[in-house]
């Protein structure tokens, strides 16, 4: 199953009919984000490319059967950056080896500009990143609240999304107000709403 957040290579045919912004650059291999809504057609999906600036997003749908890998964010939780002397002292790097060891018996993984550099061995994150840490949980009793309220000044510093079977919302609003609204983000739009199960 594909979901937000997921990284998809993409045949490169999938940009055939794309009118594409000037930055987005001629690449090797074609990665992508998933990105949440519905999708016009039954068999597709939505996806963003990213450039080398943090206001470059490009999103367009396309079929499935563009798609010829999917990573998922559980599964870069073990991988280093193909950088790392470099990115060693970014505060993004280094809070990414303290969830390592914090979370290493829960379900959880990497969004954001790590995520993509993680997936895709390509240079993305710099010293001004942030580190996009998300939990997996379809209910309260899945999260790690201890190894979180040990370690609340690390966790709220982070922006960092519960992703449940309905949807994705911020840690630091669930934990200000667990049994109100909550604003949900899905794939058919934010919601406040308390079935966030």
């Amino acid at each position: 199953m594909i979901r937000a957040h997921d990284i998809v290579l993409l045949d490169k045919t999938a940009l055939k009919n794309v009118e594409l912004p000037e930055w987005v650059e001629e690449t090797d291999q074609l990665f992508a984000t998933v990105r949440r809504g519905m999708p016009i057609e039954a068999d597709s999906v939505l996806v963003g490319l990213r450039g080398r600036e943090r206001q470059q997003r490009f999103g367009f749908e396309t079929t499935l059967n563009k798609v010829e890998e999917v990573i998922h964010p559980w599964e870069l939780v073990t991988r280093n950056s193909f950088r790392e002397a470099e990115v060693t002292e970014y505060s993004v790097y280094q809070q990414y080896r303290e969830a390592q060891l914090l979370l290493k018996n829960h379900h959880w993984g990497v969004g954001g500009s790590l995520g993509f550099e993680l997936a895709t061995q390509r240079a993305t994150i710099k010293p001004s990143s942030d580190l996009d840490l998300l939990l997996y949980a379809n209910s309260a009793a899945e999260l790690p609240m201890e190894i979180i309220k040990e370690n609340l000044a690390f966790f709220e510093k982070l922006d960092t999304q519960i992703i449940s079977q309905k949807g994705g919302f911020a840690l630091k609003e669930f934990l200000s107000q667990p049994s109100k609204k909550i604003l949900l983000k899905t794939n058919e739009g934010p919601k406040l709403t308390t079935e966030i199960w």
